[in-house]
């Protein structure tokens, strides 16, 4: 599928790859809209100068405009553009490093996923991958985190709600790096845990009002009555994506296993996937290998900031181009249109600090206006983007903010420092000679 020059791969994965010369269509518009823009920017400039006198010009008595209104509003709005622009872009900055470290309740840049068939594979399995040093842990499930696991009512006393749940071995809260706050972890080969022991995460006991869950019976379907032994912290089952639901583990014995959970450092990870790809393909050379790096999912979170940054800083680039272009042209000209009047000042003993306000004070309201127009739209368009694709994000602060005014001041002074203050400290006789 071609959508606006990307090609689109609909299967298991989704693949995005940039092909606009392809699509004539849409170079087309690219060329209509740079035509457009170019015709519309240079009618107004050329019916201006349409205007002027040839006795003026050529006497050199020509007298150009200053700024009006109008051009005070595009210059305040160059100014609101190219804020927004930098204060989002260091937005998804700081919200990717955020993300980054954001503690999910397990040991996502370490554990790794496979799935297979029953007891015996796992057992191989297990067996050659103990061989590698740098596995640190291993265990089974037939259901996990990040991975399909039901979804059901269960009952506490009056209450009712739907939960996650999951069904693990072994040596599954340590190899996925759960943390265990209160109680116990399931008790090896234990049948009694299997029937009727669980583990809740601290979401589920705040759902149901529980000050102290151990030993709280819930039900499950209508008749199935469970125990809780245990309470993990919070365990973000989606991600930062969706809102992390409440939920329970349950204990399985290993012939239920269709899954093997494999913990690493983070550092070796990729390396222990590589190794597991290989045994996979000496032990069941006629399948294909299913595993999967939990990393990966934090990467795609990564990913998209960087790409949402990317858009942000060219537009806050290109923006603050024209922006500085603009000001100092607006510059030059009231600089041009009060030149006797900068003179006569002078002549009357005015500092050049006083030049220097009285040129500049007008650009000064401008900027302000523009700060706060430009902050404001800021914050709400991170906050509108941002929660339209994650539910834990950190938004635009008072660090963006004070980043983003400081780069903009900074533009300002720079664009219209040096003008000035060369016309602040010219010989007022160059200013006030008429010939």
């Amino acid at each position: 599928v071609l959508v606006a020059g990307w090609n689109i791969a609909t299967s298991n994965n989704i693949y995005l790859t940039m092909n606009y010369l392809n699509n004539a269509g849409f170079v087309a518009f690219l060329f209509g809209v740079l035509l457009f823009t170019g015709i519309l920017a240079g009618s107004y400039p050329a019916l201006y100068i349409t205007k002027f006198q040839p006795v003026a010009i050529l006497k050199d008595k020509l007298k150009l405009g200053g700024t009006n209104y109008f051009t005070r509003t595009l210059l305040g709005a160059q100014f609101t553009i190219s804020l927004i622009a930098i204060i989002c872009s260091i937005a998804y900055v700081r919200n990717a490093r955020f993300q980054e470290q954001y503690n999910l309740g397990f040991d996502v840049r370490g554990s790794i996923i496979s799935w297979l068939n029953g007891e015996q594979e796992f057992s191989q399995y297990r067996n050659a991958l103990q061989q590698n040093p740098d596995v640190i842990s291993i265990a089974g499930a037939r259901s996990g985190i990040f991975s399909n696991r039901p979804h059901k009512p269960v009952k506490f006393e009056s209450q009712e709600a739907e939960v996650d749940i999951i069904e693990v071995g072994d040596n599954y809260l340590a190899t996925m790096g759960l943390d265990l706050v209160l109680g116990r972890d399931f008790i090896k080969d234990s049948r009694s845990d299997e029937k009727e022991s669980i583990i809740v995460t601290e979401n589920m006991a705040s759902l149901f009002g529980w000050k102290d869950p151990l030993g709280k019976e819930v039900i499950l379907g209508d008749s199935l009555r469970l125990i809780v032994v245990g309470v993990v912290k919070d365990v973000y089952t989606q991600g930062l994506w969706r809102e992390m639901d409440p939920m329970m583990i349950r204990y399985i014995l290993p012939e239920k296993y269709d899954q093997i959970i494999v913990s690493a450092d983070p550092d070796d990870v990729a390396a222990v996937n590589t190794d597991m790809k290989n045994k996979w393909s000496s032990l069941f050379p006629n399948r294909l290998y299913s595993g999967k790096m939990l990393i990966t999912g934090i990467q795609e979170v990564t990913d998209l900031n960087k790409s949402i940054m990317r858009v942000y800083a060219f537009l806050a680039l290109i923006a603050t181009l024209l922006s500085a272009t603009g000001l100092y042209t607006l510059v030059s000209l009231n600089i041009i249109r009060r030149m006797k009047e900068i003179g006569v000042r002078k002549v009357l003993g005015a500092s050049v600090y006083h030049i220097y306000r009285i040129v500049n004070m007008e650009f000064l309201i401008i900027l302000i206006i523009a700060f706060v127009l430009g902050s404001w739209a800021s914050y709400n368009l991170t906050q509108a983007v941002m929660s339209s694709i994650w539910k834990y994000y950190q938004g635009a602060n008072g660090y963006s903010f004070v980043i983003g005014i400081a780069s903009m001041l900074v533009v300002s002074v720079l664009t219209i420092g040096y003008k000035v203050f060369a016309v602040a400290t010219m010989n007022p006789v160059k200013t006030l000679r008429d010939e």
